[in-house]
């Protein structure tokens, strides 16, 4: 039924259009013709009887030229008016308004949301970038402790071997925080030799033995600090005994 309007409405239109054309060349013939004419007809009228009714008659024609034309202009509005009513083009106008609307803010939060993520994308870039270098300073600071550490170690080991030429155990540079060196400074305070056999008894032999060297009998002062110390001596080379066999079997 919207269609057959439609249609209708569509040829009214293009009938009042032909009609405006025709209307207009008409009234461009009258003006440029026929009306200079009339007019000085009614102007001779004028001069040679005194009467001003072809003035009068000759305006009237222009206004009603005038009128009719502006009219079939005015045409189209109102049926287009008309026809809108009939049709509820109001309601379909606000319908399609909301759909542009809805379509807008679509389009808007799609535009935000890439905008966002374009924004995240950014920023976690910038975050990995910065713990990259972050990474690698510390790793740079790593390596320079490490280095100096080395060095600390290696001029302690160095003197180390220095003070013990005469050891038959020539053990290379380990990372085991003195463990070894430690060992072997506590079994020379024990008496034992550390390129000898080295066991749980002989510890506990020179263990005994050192205290007895430490006894109050023997001694008129005191030495409860020194059988403290020897205490500390024996958990140590009981607890390291393991390590040390085993790094002292890996570098003979």
């Amino acid at each position: 039924m919207k269609t057959l309007i439609r249609i209708i409405q569509f040829l009214l239109n293009e009938i009042v259009e032909i009609f405006n054309s025709i209307w207009l060349m008409i009234m461009a013939i009258g003006f440029y013709i026929a009306l200079p004419i009339y007019a000085l007809g009614a102007f001779l009228l004028v001069i040679f009887s005194g009467k001003w009714d072809g003035v009068i008659y000759t305006l009237i024609l222009v206004l009603a030229t005038f009128g009719i034309f502006l009219i079939a202009q005015f045409i189209p509005t109102i049926l287009n008016l008309i026809m809108g009513t009939i049709l509820n083009e109001r309601k379909e106008n606000k319908k399609i308004y909301e759909e542009y609307e809805q379509w807008y803010e679509n389009v808007k939060y799609q535009e935000f949301e890439r905008r966002k993520k374009a924004q995240e994308e950014y920023q976690r870039q910038k975050y990995e970038e910065q713990r990259f270098w972050e990474e690698q300073y510390r790793k740079q600071q790593y390596q320079e402790y490490s280095r100096q550490r080395y060095s600390e170690q290696e001029e302690s080991r160095q003197k180390y071997e220095k003070q013990n030429n005469n050891s038959h155990f020539n053990y290379q540079y380990t990372n085991d925080g003195g463990i070894i060196q430690k060992f072997e400074e506590y079994l020379s305070i024990f008496g034992i030799d550390k390129n000898g056999e080295i066991n749980d008894g002989i510890i506990k032999k020179a263990y005994r033995k050192k205290m007895k060297e430490v006894h109050p009998d023997k001694n008129t002062g005191n030495t409860t600090e020194q059988a403290q110390k020897i205490n500390e001596i024996n958990e140590f080379l009981k607890e390291q005994l393991e390590y040390y066999l085993m790094k002292r079997g890996e570098r003979k």
